[in-house]
């Protein structure tokens, strides 16, 4: 990382100091603050600095004051220049975005400080694992905090999709082990007989096909982090082994009978809930244990919908750099379609739907009809599979699929209308007719042939002949009256209406299309 335009806030009282950081960082734009005290600090910090280097040598006051300050911007980097203290312990306390270097410093090494503090300030604001949620800067913080620290074994959990490799990779580039080797493996992904060999290695002759010894990625990854992805899927023989790799620090090839020492993190990953995994005997209890020293978990997409709109800016960009797209953008109802679905597939599903739409997006405003074939209740529907059927029998097949779509959003439409209505007038009673009364008719009241005039039908229900009959609504204008009044009611927010109505979102898209309501 370079510091070209950085802009970077000194304060010091000492002209050397000043000097010998002016040359270190020649190529930033430096700003000098002689007198922390007053208004000063909060005034630059206010008009926006990337990282705020503080002299510890400073008078108490100053210092107290700088510190006041700082504590009300505590997403900005700060560099501590001198010997700790008990004021620079109360410098942002718990931040992650703070650093020492003692003074006098080498000029390569204070840069060096300098280019890891800015380099997290960039992660803890959303240069990676893309998002402004509280979710998300939550994650993020949790994840500076717990890189430098020398926790060896951490579990992530979270959907599939929803970017733990992303954040096995975050947790090893801030820590004190990013300059050696991250060896990622997906236990799922590799059959039961191999994992154990990937995992540990084997010596010569070990077996059939052993014709030279292999280093297992423990002893590859000696000195660095391990990412054991799909932890879940873990026969429960290579448990045993891997148990004690996490408490001795040592593993025994396959075919070999002699320790050896190993260094290392592991990370561990799982979308499956290991505690049930334990109670039915599918996951050992203590290297659960052993796992989740520290646990993060990650949110899914829906959690966060407020982030949509940041990833598919950043995934435009992604796949855009080398191609051109006439992808302009989403129409409001269309981004308000995707902040409202419920992403099963998580980022990973997103970012599929945006590299499609960035080459063979229909137009270039996206609008909700493009959205909808791939937002369905059945994803997998539109995905490419191989099949031994004819185009016809594929061809019916979606016919099939959409009759059933159509019949199930007509039932939510027809629930929600009749949840709009109000109840019928009950009945009168009807009081029995003795036979010798009822000379006019053999029927009962209720069986009896319907006949305004007839002077023997409850008065309740007896219509004038010459009574004038009003229409009755169709059931289509039930249904755009239904739909109307619930936007109404919640300010024309559609998901709300549509929650209001009992039918999905994508429900009452089709509708308000069909209604002209949009």
């Amino acid at each position: 990382m370079t510091l070209t335009q950085r802009h970077i806030l000194l304060l010091t009282q000492q002209a050397e100091l000043e000097a010998e950081f002016k040359s270190a960082v020649r190529d930033a734009r430096l700003h000098v603050l002689n007198a922390a005290a007053g208004d000063a600090l909060g005034l630059q910090l206010r008009r926006g600095v990337d990282l705020v280097a503080f002299d510890l040598e400073l008078p108490p006051e100053i210092l107290a004051a700088g510190v006041a300050a700082l504590d009300q911007h505590r997403e900005v980097p700060v560099l501590g220049l001198g010997a700790a203290s008990e004021s620079w312990d109360r410098l942002l306390w718990g931040s992650p975005l703070k650093d020492l270097v003692a003074v006098p410093f080498e000029a390569d090494v204070l840069r060096r400080h300098l280019d890891q503090l800015l380099e997290r300030g960039d992660f803890l604001h959303g240069a990676e694992l893309v998002g402004q949620s509280a979710l998300m800067r939550q994650l993020r913080e949790r994840i500076l905090l717990v890189a430098p620290t020398p926790v060896s074994s951490i579990l992530l959990t979270g959907e599939s999709g929803a970017g733990k490799d992303l954040v096995a990779e975050a947790l090893h580039r801030y820590s004190s082990r990013s300059e050696c080797p991250f060896r990622p493996l997906n236990c799922g992904a590799i059959p039961e007989n191999l994992l154990e060999n990937e995992l540990f290695g084997h010596e010569k002759g070990a077996f059939t096909d052993a014709r030279a010894q292999y280093q297992g990625i423990f002893e590859q990854a000696n000195g660095g982090t391990v990412f054991l992805d799909e932890i879940g899927e873990m026969s429960p023989a290579a448990q045993v082994r891997l148990l004690r790799v996490l408490e001795q620090r040592e593993v025994v090839r396959i075919g070999g009978s002699a320790p050896i020492s190993v260094d290392i993190r592991v990370i561990a990953a799982t979308n499956r809930d290991l505690q049930k995994a334990v109670d039915q005997r599918e996951f050992r209890l203590d290297l659960y244990h052993r796992l989740k020293v520290v646990e993060l978990d990650i949110p899914p997409l829906r959690r966060r919908a407020e982030d949509i709109p940041l990833l598919i800016e950043y995934f435009i960009g992604e796949l855009t750099q080398d191609n051109k797209s006439r992808l302009e953008g989403f129409s409001a109802a269309a981004m308000d379609l995707l902040q409202n679905y419920a992403w099963p597939g998580n980022v990973r599903e997103l970012r599929n739907l945006i590299e499609h739409l960035v080459f063979l997006a229909p137009r270039a405003l996206v609008e909700p009809e493009d959205l909808l074939p791939h937002l369905g209740s059945q994803p997998t529907r539109h995905l490419p599979v191989p099949t031994n059927k004819t185009p016809d029998q594929s061809e019916r097949e979606l016919i099939y699929f959409a009759l059933l779509d159509l019949k199930r959003e007509v039932a939510e439409l027809r629930a929600a209308v009749e949840r709009n209505t109000p109840p019928p007038v009950a009945p009168a009673v009807v009081q029995p007719v003795a036979p010798e009364e009822s000379s006019q008719s053999i029927y009962p009241v209720e069986d009896a042939p319907y006949n305004p005039a007839d002077p023997q039908r409850p008065a309740a229900i007896r219509i004038p002949e010459n009574a004038a009959i009003e229409p009755l609504s169709t059931l289509k204008d039930m249904e755009r009256e239904a739909i109307e009044q619930a936007l109404d009611r919640v300010g024309g927010n559609r998901r709300k209406a549509a929650a209001i109505l009992g039918i999905s979102t994508r429900t009452l898209y089709r509708k308000l299309k069909e209604y002209g309501l949009e």
